[in-house]
């Protein structure tokens, strides 16, 4: 035979239970990062292909290679360099 041994007090009877704690919903404000990656063709998918095996980004987030004109952007770029970027939600 079993015996369940209890190893807190009974309640008494008609006491008013405990209310649970409310907790606050704060709105948090919508945020995102955006990624750029500046380089060779090779060493962008490169560094795609890291973020991805890390479970950062999908690969399918990231834009096609846009050609970075000869003038530049803000950045000065190396001859054959391309310009990839992505966003994300913050988390």
């Amino acid at each position: 035979m079993l015996q369940a041994r209890s190893f807190l007090p009974p309640c008494p009877q008609g006491a008013a239970q405990t209310p649970l704690p409310t907790i606050p919903i704060t709105v948090v404000p919508h945020r995102r990062l955006r990624h750029y990656l500046v380089g060779s063709p090779d060493d962008t998918q490169h560094a795609i292909d890291r973020l991805h095996l890390l479970g950062y980004l999908e690969r399918i987030s990231w834009s096609h290679a846009i050609a970075i004109p000869a003038n530049g952007l803000i950045i000065r770029p190396d001859g054959g360099d391309i310009l990839r970027y992505s966003q994300r939600d913050r988390l």
